[in-house]
């Protein structure tokens, strides 16, 4: 058995199994990759890694299956795959991530090839791990289900390194509460005001850090330039960052010069922040369709503002939807949605909806060209959906 010491929980077991696949050059790999991607940009100790994280998330999960009565089997296949389950993430996290999806990926897929690489370190079976992974048992809920260890951990350890005061949860409570009930996961409704603290976390950690718009147009300068340099989505997942931030600066072309401004923090600038309030839910997710395709909207400002398309970017993320909050409580015996039970997760959802916002960024110096020209573009798409709609 070694000890490990975390910042956030104190010192970690792990046994030999869980030893060997910490050891392994895969997972020695998440060392070098941030959890945050760029966003210590903005908040600079926000420099904690892939690595870190799934020590925390080995943790939980081995109190989940205290709490859920697991036996050793059990119990061992949920710490592997907690262990393994960021273990495809790319360099830069997220913004390679997105240009993996883009290719059909996800980090998940890449994460249960590492699984496959590397079951001679353990005795558990491979295949479960893997659909623990990917959230297909039961037990796979307490990693990658709606409230899980996952979840918990980096809500917890980015307020931690980033400075923020929005990541106090009670873990100890919702996992004391947890257990299995018609192979589902369930909270005792002792659990209620931790479970609401968690969703309240998570809604603040979205609107102060995760997306801050200074983060947001890093990310969006680096997607840019990942798109450009990379053409084998295998080989740059396997990359780490420092791995990529070498490649990157000795390319040519796009990705090297915008990749170089981020290096340097010479960002590009926020020139319209579209108010989704002025469109109806009809209207946007008509617009969403028409904008899909980002790099054809960014020519068209461009085109009409008179400056290269490569000084342009539009960060149009889909609009969150206000999704079902599936977490289970159990009262007297019988078991609700959580919604029956509180108000505030629900609310929190609707609110969340407003915090993800459609952008569009420029070089310093042409701001009022391209912001009077993507009103226009905008202005125009919009008016083409009200007469669709009409």
């Amino acid at each position: 058995m070694k000890h490990v010491k975390d910042a956030l929980h104190g010192y970690i077991e792990l046994n030999d199994q869980e030893q060997r696949v910490v050891d392994s050059p895969q997972v020695q790999r998440l060392r070098r990759i941030r959890q945050l991607g760029l966003s210590s940009l903005v908040y600079p100790s926000a420099t904690h890694t892939r690595f870190q994280h799934s020590l925390g998330v080995t943790h939980l999960a081995g109190r989940f299956a205290e709490s859920l009565d697991l036996d050793d089997q059990r119990r061992q296949e949920l710490r592997i795959a907690a262990l393994l389950h960021d273990s495809g993430h790319g360099p830069f996290s997220h913004a390679s991530e997105l240009v993996m999806e883009k290719e059909g990926y996800s980090h998940e897929d890449f994460s249960c090839k590492i699984v496959d690489q590397l079951e001679d370190c353990f005795e558990v079976d491979a295949g479960r791990v893997k659909r623990i992974i990917k959230g297909e048992l039961e037990i796979g809920q307490a990693v990658a289900g709606e409230i899980d260890a996952d979840r918990m951990d980096y809500l917890m350890r980015d307020a931690h390194s980033s400075g923020l005061e929005h990541g106090h949860i009670d873990a100890s409570t919702i996992i004391r509460l947890a257990e299995i009930d018609s192979r589902r996961l369930v909270f005792d409704s002792k659990a209620i005001d931790a479970l609401e603290g968690l969703f309240t976390s998570r809604f603040h950690m979205i609107k102060t850090l995760y997306t801050h718009h200074a983060v947001n147009i890093a990310e969006k300068m680096l997607q840019r330039a990942l798109e450009d340099y990379v053409s084998d989505v295998e080989k740059q997942m396997r990359m780490d960052d420092y791995e990529m931030h070498n490649a990157l600066m000795n390319s040519s072309g796009e990705s090297k010069e915008i990749y170089s401004k981020v290096k340097e923090r010479k960002l590009y600038k926020r020139c319209l922040d579209w108010d989704r309030d002025k469109l109806t839910k009809e209207q946007l997710k008509t617009l969403e369709k028409q904008i899909k395709d980002e790099k054809k909207i960014e020519e068209e400002i461009a085109e009409t503002a008179g400056v290269e398309s490569s000084k342009v970017i539009v960060d149009a993320p889909s609009t969150p939807r206000i999704k079902e909050i599936n977490v289970k409580v159990k009262k007297n015996g019988f078991v609700k949605d959580l919604t029956e039970l509180s108000p505030v997760p629900e609310a929190l959802s609707k609110a969340e909806w407003r915090t993800v916002k459609m952008e569009v960024y420029c070089e310093e110096g042409i701001e009022d060209d391209v912001s009077e020209a993507a009103e226009e573009v905008l202005e125009k798409h919009t008016n083409a959906i009200n007469e669709y709609l009409d």
